[in-house]
């Protein structure tokens, strides 16, 4: 048989991991899109940005969003398991937020 207490802790695990899925879906949308924008201007087959101001402004929003992807995702875990997806989360990040950069720097 649950508690009370019980009952209203599995509410508030429930509304924070639907509140981590609806956050991770904005900030991932918007992560995407603004990766995508940097990553195009700089392989892409046309010259659709001569100066590289999509790629420069891209890769700096991509950035900021995609640590809030890093933050937001973890919240769609249980409470137990938040500590490790926060560790996955954060190593993701690292990984394409040096990509994005080496992508930056090397053009």
């Amino acid at each position: 048989m649950t508690t009370a207490a019980g009952t209203e802790g599995q509410r508030r695990d429930l509304l924070s991991r639907i509140i981590g899925l609806v956050l991770t879906v904005l900030f991932g949308a918007s992560f995407v899109l603004l990766a995508w924008m940097a990553l195009s201007s700089r392989f892409g087959w046309t010259s659709g940005d001569p100066h590289g101001y999509g790629m420069i402004f891209g890769t700096f929003l991509a950035l900021i969003t995609g640590i809030l992807v890093a933050i937001a995702v973890p919240l769609m875990f249980p409470r137990a398991r938040r500590g490790t997806a926060y560790l996955w989360s954060l190593i993701g990040y690292l990984a394409v937020a040096v990509g994005l950069i080496v992508a930056l720097v090397t053009a």
